[in-house]
């Protein structure tokens, strides 16, 4: 079980707004301190407490600087990290989300499960998927299909070296 995840944005508040549009959830500006000044949460407001952390950009986690905040004014605009989530909204409400913030889109497909690439601010990658999507997700990774898993990823594999 995932609890929270952060991540950093230029504007923390046009993201956490508009995250907040996209999952049904609630943009909030996170205590400063112990946040540095300007993030703010998107809360799920769900049993599980499920809250994303918006810091604002140069604003880096440091185990050698006291509380851990440090500060990175040459951060890297881009990276490996992602968030994969689940809206109640359809795939063209989730376009229309993104168009109004000035952020791309693109569809996409994992091979057994499909999604919408919203990339935030054009840095950060945010994956959405619909409830229908989520099925196929779940019947891959959930208890029941992670028997299978190994043979349905090598099977994707071989699919896309052929393709090539």
């Amino acid at each position: 079980m995932i609890h929270h995840v952060s991540f950093n944005a230029r504007d923390p508040e046009l993201v956490a707004l508009g995250l907040a549009q996209l999952l049904g959830a609630r943009a909030v500006r996170a205590p400063q301190p112990p946040f540095p000044a300007g993030s703010w949460f998107v809360a799920y407001g769900d049993e599980q407490g499920t809250l994303i952390e918006v810091l604002p950009w140069s604003r880096t986690l440091d185990p050698e600087v006291v509380n851990g905040l440090g500060h990175d004014p040459e951060m890297r605009a881009h990276s490996g990290t992602h968030l994969l989530l689940q809206t109640s909204l359809s795939t063209e409400a989730v376009h229309g989300i993104a168009r109004l913030h000035g952020w791309r889109t693109l569809p996409a497909s994992a091979g057994f499960f499909s999604f919408t690439k919203v990339w935030l601010e054009g840095t950060f990658l945010v994956e959405i998927m619909t409830a229908e999507q989520a099925k196929e997700y779940v019947a891959t990774f959930s208890r029941t299909g992670i028997g299978a898993l190994d043979g349905k990823l090598r099977w994707i594999e071989s699919a896309l070296s052929i393709a090539r």
